[in-house]
Formats: structure tokens, C-alpha cells, sequence
């Protein structure tokens, strides 16, 4: 008996990052998936495959997932920062 596909929100409960993640390696071609619709659906022979390379190539036995842009990247965003406190004026 074959076990059902994993959906992407499955899978990052799974692995702990976000189903767009996921979505995002189903894209790029680094997982393995298949469609019905809009839906993706990544079989379990996939996630194991994926997690076996991921796996061999840090060598720590666990599988690493990207998260998104590492903070060395150049990506253009929305800095934050506190403005100055204001200060109450004097009544007379």
C-alpha cells in the first residue's frame, strides 16, 4: 500500500518552515511533485529522496530547508526604525 502525498502545508509542519517554502522548491524543481489542479502534491518517495540529499550534503543527518533570502543577499525591503520621542510643549 502507498502512503498519500504530503500538501505543502503538511510538509512544513513536517520540516518547520512555511508551505511556500515548499511550494517554492516544488517550483525551482528541487522537489519532486505532482499537480491537480492548482493543488501541488509532493509523494512520500519525494520527501524522502529530497531529505536523503539534503541530508548527505551537510552531513549533519538532518534535512535543512531554505527559508527564504539570507541576509547577506542585496534584497530591497522595509527598514524599521523608532522615530524620535516627541516632546509635550509648554502651556502658559
Amino acid at each position: 500500500m502507498t502512503s498519500r502525498p504530503f500538501t505543502p502545508e503538511t510538509l512544513a509542519d513536517t520540516w518547520g518552515c512555511s508551505a511556500e517554502t515548499v511550494r517554492n522548491l516544488c517550483r525551482s524543481g528541487t522537489l519532486k511533485h505532482f499537480r491537480l489542479g492548482r493543488l501541488y502534491r509532493i509523494p512520500a518517495n519525494a520527501v524522502e529522496e529530497y531529505e536523503c540529499q539534503t541530508s548527505a550534503s551537510d552531513g549533519s543527518g538532518v534535512a535543512s530547508v531554505s527559508t527564504g533570502p539570507s541576509r547577506t543577499e542585496n534584497v530591497p525591503g522595509i527598514s524599521l526604525r523608532h522615530a524620535p520621542e516627541r516632546q509635550q510643549s509648554q502651556k502658559q
